[in-house]
């Protein structure tokens, strides 16, 4: 509410029961009551005297026609005029009201002042005066009256009868200058200032007079005369009087030509656009006032359409910061009829628009959290689950419910149990996406509505689970409250959508069903509505345990399937890495592969993986028979990418002591997609300490040929699922043949995959590719039947010899 206590308006809050629910600090100064004495009041019977009067029939038409109404009315208990405007909301009646008492006067004094100009077109005579300082005694002709409406006996007095009549804001200026040509000896006293008439009012004088000394030189008498210039000064002044009363004006008036460069400025203007009248003389007002012109000359065009315009614009404030101001401009005809000026009034409603959208900020958020409340939790799911059938993308919906939270309230208190709402609100504010949304339903219950979760449903559920896991672990810290160490956990359900398949209220109600599921399964957990999704989602969390209890209790094995070329003869070959299950056994590295791509887990088993074929390396070079093979390495995208790459890399050749020309490095096409720049780099770097480089899978993923005349590439290795019908598919012949041709002119070596018949090996051989990997020659093997296949292969080749 701080922005409703700031705003120069008075403004409160009626129910539909005609009840106060708000009041702030200036409604609470100008209807002259406490606002603690009338919230919750009736305000018909608090204010009875605005019963059948038009305060009473526009908030009744405001309410019942649900219509903004403004007006003006006088109110007799508080003496004072208000100006009203009414805003019908769900909650009831906001209404906004100032006090334009001195707005009316101003404008009861203008009118009559106007009057009495029009009235003033007779000649005065002079009004003869004698002071006799002696006596203190002032002496005044007939004149006094003609001019001024005195006769001589009212004012005949004391030097006082003529300074009380002085306009106040000049007496102290013309006393001065009297006494100053009294005391310096000077023979005459001239001056001009306004004198009050009998009337009350004022009239302009010139005032001379001579001044008689004794033989001392002292000052014994004044004789003078006042004639009235009011009229030609009023003439000549005219405009300035004009601007003084406009200048008390609340609001901002300004008259422009019909080029609209400024004439004038009041005060009002400088309060609202920090401009003084001297600094915005003559300059257009695009030229400082409006950023965005658009506005403004759409206006300009219906101003001279019409010759009237009423509408909102922002204008700057010469500091910069934007306005809302609510505008009435009018076009000024000369005698002719032709347009010459417009004249502006522009009230400011920043601080109005401001309430306003506080108002609506009340009705869709939460005031104790600041979050969404469930009315635009609500709109925006229906928007969430409307854009799914455009996009085909998941969603999800996450229900949060504090256990145990109302043992918290009753035992410390409401104003605890608020602190603790905030705070996690707070927390959970920092463990969604930007894109997600949050949202209290009220009591301990949040939502949290998560959109673009990607087509799959199990990755949507992958991700739904993590910022589970997140919240989970975010809300577990122990909070602070006053004087109070608090620990407290939450229940989260889940429930995933799709393609508009069930509506907001089934949504609801499943991810309420999983909350309280995970309530019944002992609280502080996750659980998803569909029992097979839970059951992935199960999986999965244990599938990541295992793997980290994997790495720590060395559960990891390196397989190699040996590379040979076509004469039979052990090139190398490629290690791939083996994951040995206490209770699954060996574990297929498609299911545990991407898990650890995700959870960055593919980091510590990548280095193991070179770890180990670098020993394995440095093993074989103590033997003249094994000391040339060379093992080939995948490297994953997340590993290449990491800013350590090359040093790590580096490191473990060193460390190990591995020949870096028995290395090759495999890499995906997937791999290159990403700033090219830097992958050529690191390629370069490595390549210029021996270690070569193989593309792996090559035609499946990026295969652009610009990358491949630019990489630094040794080899490359044609995917099996080409590899695989070579024999049957004339198309996969084709793309072989291709990769092959495209290997040769670029002088890189290449390596069939999947090679499972001697049919195949054959074809291979008949279309050029000399080197072959796959089931024909042995699946991947621990390093003991690797090294038993190299004895077999060196054994069948002395046997080949002799």
């Amino acid at each position: 509410m701080s922005t409703l206590e700031s705003i120069t308006d008075a403004f409160f809050i009626l129910n539909h029961e005609w009840r106060f629910t708000y009041l702030n600090q200036q409604a609470e100064r100008l209807l002259q009551r406490d606002r603690n004495d009338l919230v919750g009041k009736f305000i018909w019977e608090e204010f009875p005297e605005a019963i059948n009067g038009i305060f009473y029939r526009e908030y009744h038409r405001a309410m019942s026609e649900k219509c903004t109404v403004g007006f003006e009315e006088y109110f007799d208990p508080l003496e004072t005029w208000f100006e009203v405007n009414a805003y019908p909301s769900e909650e009831g009646l906001a209404v906004y009201f100032r006090d334009i008492t001195e707005r009316k006067a101003a404008q009861r004094i203008m009118h009559e002042s106007e009057e009495r100009f029009r009235n003033i077109a007779r000649a005065t005579a002079d009004a003869v005066w004698d002071w006799d300082m002696k006596t203190d005694v002032m002496w005044w002709n007939d004149g006094i009256h003609t001019l001024f409406g005195y006769s001589p006996k009212e004012i005949e007095s004391d030097i006082s009868s003529w300074t009380s009549r002085i306009h106040p804001d000049e007496k102290d200026q013309i006393l001065a200058e009297v006494h100053h040509a009294i005391d310096s000896g000077a023979g005459s006293w001239t001056g001009e200032y306004r004198f009050r008439r009998k009337d009350g009012s004022y009239a302009y004088v010139w005032d001379r007079s001579f001044i008689i000394r004794d033989e001392y030189g002292k000052a014994v008498r004044m004789l003078g005369g006042k004639n009235d210039i009011t009229e030609s000064k009023l003439q000549q002044a005219r405009l300035t009087q004009q601007a003084e009363l406009l200048d008390k004006a609340h609001d901002a008036i300004i008259i422009r030509d019909m080029d609209n460069h400024v004439s004038f400025w009041n005060k009002g203007a400088e309060r609202l656009y920090g401009w003084t009248a001297e600094e915005v003389a003559g300059r257009h007002l695009e030229e400082f006032l409006y950023e965005d012109t658009k506005g403004f000359r759409t206006a300009m065009e219906e101003l001279q359409k019409n010759g009237e315009w009423r509408g909102e614009l922002e204008p700057i404030h010469k500091n910069g910061k934007r306005l809302i101001i609510e505008a009435h401009w009018t076009l000024i005809q000369d005698d002719a009829g032709y347009p010459e000026s417009i004249l502006a009034i522009n009230t400011d409603i920043t601080q109005r628009k401001a309430a306003e959208h506080e108002i609506q900020y009340l009705a869709f958020y939460d005031q104790l959290t600041q979050l969404p409340n469930r009315q635009l939790m609500l709109d925006r799911l229906q928007r969430a689950i409307n854009a799914t059938s455009r996009n085909g993308q998941h969603g999800a919906l996450l229900f949060i419910d504090l256990d145990n939270f109302k043992i918290l309230n009753d035992t410390l208190g409401h104003d605890i149990g608020d602190l603790l709402l905030q705070q996690v609100a707070q927390r959970l504010t920092t463990c969604i996406r930007e894109s997600d949304s949050l949202s209290r339903l009220g009591g301990d219950e949040f939502v949290v509505m998560l959109e673009n979760l990607g087509g799959d449903s199990l990755e949507a559920a992958s991700q739904a689970e993590t910022i589970g896991e997140k919240i989970l672990a975010a809300l577990n810290e122990s909070y602070s409250l006053s004087d109070y160490e608090h620990q407290c956990t939450p229940s989260i359900g889940i429930t995933l959508f799709s393609n508009q398949e069930h509506n907001m209220d089934e949504l609801q109600k499943r991810a309420d069903l999983a909350m309280y599921q995970a309530k019944g399964e002992g609280r502080n957990t996750i659980r998803f509505f569909d029992p097979d999704m839970q059951a992935a989602i199960t999986n999965r969390i244990t599938l990541e345990a295992d793997l980290r209890s994997g790495l720590k209790q060395n559960d990891f094995l390196v397989y190699y399937q040996p590379q040979i070329v076509k004469d039979g003869k052990l090139l190398g070959a490629e290690a791939l890495l083996r994951w040995q299950h206490p209770s699954r056994g060996l574990v297929s590295p498609t299911e545990f592969i991407p898990l650890a791509e995700d959870t960055g887990l593919i980091l510590p088993l990548s280095e193991f993986v070179l770890m180990t074929a670098c020993n394995q390396l440095v093993a074989w070079a103590q033997h003249p028979e094994t000391a040339e093979l060379n093992l080939s390495v995948n490297i994953s995208a997340r590993q290449f990418h990491h800013r350590d790459f090359v040093d790590q890399v580096l490191g473990t050749l060193a460390k190990s002591g591995a020949n870096p020309e028995n290395l090759t490095l495999e890499l995906t096409e997937s791999l290159l997609v990403e700033d090219m720049e830097s992958v050529i780099s690191k390629m370069t770097t490595l390549k210029s300490r021996g270690i070569s480089f193989s593309l792996d899978d090559f035609g499946t993923g990026y295969s652009s040929l610009s990358y491949l005349k630019r990489l630094p590439l040794d080899i490359l290795k044609i995917d099996q699922s080409f590899i695989r019908d070579l024999l049957t598919d004339p198309s996969d012949e084709a793309i072989v043949r291709t990769v092959i041709s495209l290997g040769q002119s670029l002088e890189l070596a290449v390596i069939a995959e999947g090679v499972e018949t001697g049919e195949t090996r054959e074809a291979l051989i008949n279309i050029g590719c000399h080197v072959y990997q796959g089931y024909l020659f042995s699946h991947p093997l621990p390093i003991e039947e690797f090294n038993k296949f190299i004895r077999k292969m060196q054994t069948e080749t002395i046997t080949n010899k002799v």
